[in-house]
């Protein structure tokens, strides 16, 4: 494989990219929001590819659910809240909750 010194460039890959031009698409081929083509893509005299209808259903449920948890807000204001009341009326400072606490976290793994 020659590579071009001063350019880094591999010309037989390009040249073969270039030549690998027998991709063929229906002229009818319509693409979806999401870019996947709604029409089968095929190569001349190759393979072929069909998305099934239950998978652009799972698809579009799935771009739904996301949608809705980018929407959602990433902490609870009432949590939030009831923790600062605690720590303002003193409620952490008691030895049980601190040891409880401590417990916690060591079970949990995060140390």
């Amino acid at each position: 494989m020659p590579v071009d010194k001063t350019s880094g460039i591999n010309h037989n890959l390009i040249g073969r990219i270039l030549s690998n031009q027998n991709l063929v698409k229906s002229e009818d081929a319509k693409k979806t929001s999401s870019g996947v083509s709604s029409d089968a893509q095929t190569l001349v005299g190759g393979d072929k590819v069909e998305i099934s209808s239950e998978a652009r259903e799972l698809h579009k449920a799935l771009s739904s659910l996301k949608d809705e948890v980018k929407q959602m807000p990433d902490t609870r204001k009432e949590k939030i809240e009831l923790v600062k009341a605690r720590i303002d009326a003193g409620f952490y400072e008691k030895d049980a909750v601190i040891k409880e606490v401590a417990r916690s976290i060591k079970d949990s793994g995060l140390l």
